[in-house]
């Protein structure tokens, strides 16, 4: 086989999705590769494809049609980190566009810098603060980016999305964009697609993320409040005992583990397909919070990590709940925070209950018959 020959070969695994191919093939005719640099370029492009088939993410090879419009892919990305390596990037707002629109990971971005940049504290540093973000986080190699001055105390909060629909999911990191950020507070944003259940992929991007504040919500959940992060963060500073806030909570899990079966408390604007409504049953204001037995899983927001139980709840409900009771198990308070108005739309429409009775059998007997 010569290199024509073998680049239609990797052509062909990628256009027929044989993407655990590519390497074995590449690696058979080694003298072939190490001396043709599309065919190299493609071999440690495997790495990616490896560590994001891992992490159950989708694939680099499934993100283009054939081998020509991988490279110019890979290409560009290239000319894009040099651009910022050595101060000629004019306008980030492309080049996050194009991370966008080409579903870059975090993986690939990652060994592009490495690959391709000379001054890879400074790339990550610049990629970190710039503005607007619509991609992947990079909070796995985050704290490379403490070796500046600017970012030094810098605590992150990470926004955790999964999503099925990507105008929905654009439209929640557009109001995500739209908070107002303290000082010393840099935001990420993390979405997770292709998920198996919500548990999987809510674990997949805590795992990915290092930053100390997490907030998971849905994405048809529409932050209003422009101050929401510095809300969230007084309540959590002011009491390191609480593990998780959420806008709308229930004191008193009810014997049937339905968490609408009781009081709920909080404040939330709720869109169903025709009408819109204000949930709203608050407390004592003089209360900077109410604790609560559990949150709706609409809006989460987190201070330490605990695992989510993919192992018991594999589908879309009851994950919240169950966070919710994981956290009191470790000793931590849930709580919902004290609000004037409400701190969020959830735009809801009807409400998916196919696998809901399966999943609240689940939770009674895992943390209600066990108290």
């Amino acid at each position: 086989m010569n290199t024509a020959q073998l680049k239609h070969r990797v052509n062909e695994l990628i256009e027929g999705g044989g993407y655990d191919e590519i390497k074995a093939v590449l690696l058979t005719y080694k003298e072939i590769t190490e001396h043709d640099n599309e065919l190299a370029t493609v071999c440690y492009l495997c790495t990616i494809y490896e560590q994001e088939k891992a992490a159950g993410q989708a694939v680099i090879f499934s993100k283009v049609s054939n081998l020509e419009e991988l490279l110019e892919r890979y290409t560009i990305l290239k000319f894009y980190m040099r651009r910022i390596d050595f101060d000629v990037m004019e306008d980030l707002e492309a080049f996050y566009a194009f991370l966008t629109q080409h579903r870059i990971s975090s993986y690939e971005l990652l060994r592009v810098i490495d690959f391709s940049v000379v001054h890879k504290e400074k790339v990550l540093c610049a990629i970190n603060h710039g503005e607007n973000h619509k991609i992947n986080s990079l909070s796995e190699r985050s704290a490379d980016c403490e070796i500046c001055d600017k970012c030094g105390d810098i605590q992150e909060v990470c926004f955790i999305i999964c999503t099925n629909n990507q105008l929905y999911a654009q439209e929640c990191i557009y109001y995500i964009e739209h908070l107002n950020v303290p000082e010393k507070i840099r935001i990420d944003i993390v979405t997770v697609t292709q998920a198996d259940s919500l548990t999987s992929a809510y674990n997949e991007a805590m795992q990915y993320s290092s930053a100390k504040y997490k907030v998971y919500l849905h994405q048809d959940t529409f932050i209003i409040n422009p101050d929401f992060i510095k809300e969230c963060l007084r309540v959590f500073e002011k009491n390191p005992q609480i593990g998780m806030l959420g806008n709308v909570g229930v004191r008193s899990m009810p014997d049937s583990g339905v968490m609408w079966d009781s009081d709920r408390y909080g404040m939330l604007y709720e869109q169903h397909i025709y009408e819109t409504e204000l949930l709203a049953n608050s407390f004592d204001q003089n209360l900077p919070y109410l604790e609560v037995d559990a949150i709706d899983g609409f809006l989460m927001v987190t201070q330490y990590d605990i695992g989510w139980r993919e192992d018991l709840f594999t589908k879309w409900d009851f994950y919240d709940c169950s966070q919710s009771m994981e956290f009191i198990r470790q000793g931590y308070q849930v709580a919902v925070p004290y609000m004037e108005e409400p701190w969020c739309v959830h735009d809801c429409g009807f409400i998916n209950l196919r696998n809901y009775e399966e999943e609240r059998v689940k939770f009674v007997q895992e943390y209600l018959t066990k108290k």
